[in-house]
C-alpha cells in the first residue's frame, strides 16, 4: 500500500492493517464499525453499482446518492464538492437520516478518472466540519492510472498523500480501502485490506473478520507474489554496465507486472478514443481504471408521446428510489442499451444502473477482452459511430 497508494509519501503502520476476504468484506465490516442501521452513507454520483447491495443487505445501511451536475467533459466536472455534499447532507438530515460517511472511489469506477488533490482536500475539510462523520477512500484501481498530468489528466494522489501534504495524520475519521482483486486481476483470492488508524474501529473489526480471513494457501501465494524479484536487465550498453558499483538492484515482480500493465491499458485507451474521435462520439477524457465513461445521449430515442423532463436539480433528493431517471429517459436509455447488443454487437453497462444523472451515458469496459476481441469491438465501434452521426 505504500509503493501503490501512498507512493512513498505516507507510512503504512502494518498494526493499523486490516486484511480481510476481499474488499467487499472489508469495506462491509468497517461500515459495521461506523454505522447503524438504517443511519446513511453519501456516494458521489454516478458510483459502482453494487455498492447499493453490499451496504444494505446485511449491514442495512441508507445509500445517499450525491448529485453533482457540474458538467460531464471534463473529470473536474465530476469531483465532489463541498456544497454538493452539504446539499446531500442537509436533505437528509431533514428526512430523519444520519450520514455516518462520505465514500469516495478514486480512481473512480464508473468514470474512469482521479479526484484531484484539491477535491480530497476539500471533501475531507467537509467531512471534519460535521459531528462523528468519517471519509472511507477505495482506491482499489490505486495501481492501474496510466494516464496522468502528461496526458492532460489529474495525477493519482491518495487520501494518504493529501495527509502528508498537509504535514497531518489521517486520524481517526479517515480510512483508505485497497484490494489485489483490480490491480492484479486476482478477484478470486479474496485479499483486500483496510487502513485505519482508529483503534475503536480496528478492535471490533478484528473481530467480524473472524468470518472472512484470508486462507492459509492464500496468504502463502500473495507473500511469495509481492516478495517476488525478477533479475535486473543489462542495458543495451555493456560499458555502461561495467561502471555500476556491483550489480544492478532486483526488481520487484509485482512493480513490473503493474508497469506493464500500465502501458496495456493505456495502449487500449489510446485506440477505443481514437475510434470514437473517427465517428465523433463523445466521451470523458479518463486515464485510470479499466473503463471509460461514454455519452450516447445524442442517440436516445423517446417513444411517441413520451416527453423527458428537463431536470435542472437533483436537491432534495434523498436515497436511491428519488434518484432514479423518470420513466421516459429510464426506458429510452433501456432501448439504447437493448440497440447497442442487437444492432452493434456491444454491451456497455447503463448509467441508470449507477446512478448517472443524465440518460445516455454507459459505462465501457475496454480491458475484459482478448486481443482479438477487442479487434472486433473496435470495428463495431466504428459502426456505432457511423450510426451516431446519422442521429
Amino acid at each position: 500500500m505504500e509503493r501503490v497508494l501512498c507512493r512513498g509519501s505516507y507510512a503504512i503502520d502494518p498494526d493499523k492493517l486490516i486484511v480481510g476476504a476481499g474488499c467487499n468484506a472489508v469495506l462491509e465490516n468497517l461500515l459495521f464499525a461506523i454505522a447503524d442501521e438504517g443511519e446513511g452513507v453519501l456516494i458521489p454520483r454516478p458510483y459502482y453499482a453494487a455498492f447499493e447491495f453490499d451496504l444494505k443487505a446485511r449491514a442495512a445501511l441508507t445509500i445517499l446518492p450525491v448529485a453533482l451536475r457540474r458538467g460531464s467533459s471534463e473529470a473536474a466536472g465530476y469531483c465532489p464538492t463541498p456544497d454538493a455534499l452539504e446539499a446531500a447532507y442537509s436533505a437528509a438530515v431533514r428526512r430523519g437520516i444520519t450520514p455516518r460517511a462520505l465514500l469516495l472511489s478514486s480512481p473512480n469506477n464508473p468514470l474512469g478518472i482521479c479526484y484531484t488533490a484539491e477535491a480530497l482536500r476539500d471533501a475531507w475539510a467537509w467531512v471534519e466540519s460535521k459531528p462523528n462523520l468519517h471519509v472511507i477512500s477505495d482506491e482499489i484501481y490505486a495501481g492501474s492510472v496510466y494516464r496522468e498530468g502528461a496526458h492532460g489528466q489529474p495525477g493519482w494522489v491518495s487520501l494518504a498523500t493529501v495527509a502528508a501534504r498537509l504535514h497531518r495524520s489521517l486520524g481517526p475519521n479517515a480510512h483508505l480501502v485497497w484490494a489485489l482483486s483490480k490491480d492484479f486481476a486476482l478477484s478470486g483470492l479474496r485479499v483486500g485490506a483496510v487502513y485505519t488508524e482508529n483503534e475503536a474501529i480496528r478492535t471490533p473489526m478484528q473481530k467480524l473478520n473472524d468470518l472472512c480471513q484470508v486462507g492459509t494457501p492464500t496468504q502463502a501465494i500473495v507473500a511469495r507474489m509481492l516478495s517476488d524479484t525478477l533479475a535486473a536487465e543489462p542495458s543495451l550498453d555493456p560499458s555502461y554496465d561495467e561502471q555500476l558499483e556491483g550489480p544492478a538492484e532486483p526488481v520487484l515482480w509485482c512493480a513490473a507486472l503493474e508497469e506493464s500493465n500500465k502501458e496495456r491499458l493505456r495502449r487500449r485507451y489510446d485506440r477505443l478514443t481514437a475510434v470514437l474521435d473517427g465517428g465523433g462520439i463523445r466521451y470523458l477524457p479518463g486515464g485510470a481504471g479499466l473503463f471509460l465513461w461514454i455519452d450516447l445521449r445524442p442517440m436516445l430515442q423517446y417513444a411517441p408521446g413520451q416527453v423527458p423532463v428537463a431536470r435542472q436539480s437533483w436537491d432534495g433528493c434523498v436515497g436511491v428510489a428519488e434518484s432514479m431517471l423518470g420513466a421516459a429517459e429510464a426506458e429510452a436509455e433501456r432501448a439504447l442499451y437493448l440497440r447497442l447488443i442487437t444492432e452493434f454487437g456491444l454491451m456497455l453497462t447503463p448509467g441508470a444502473s449507477m446512478r448517472a444523472e443524465d440518460p445516455g451515458m454507459f459505462r465501457c469496459v475496454f480491458s475484459a477482452a482478448t486481443d482479438d476481441g477487442f479487434e472486433v469491438a473496435l470495428d463495431r465501434f466504428a459502426k456505432l459511430g457511423q450510426a451516431a452521426k446519422a442521429c
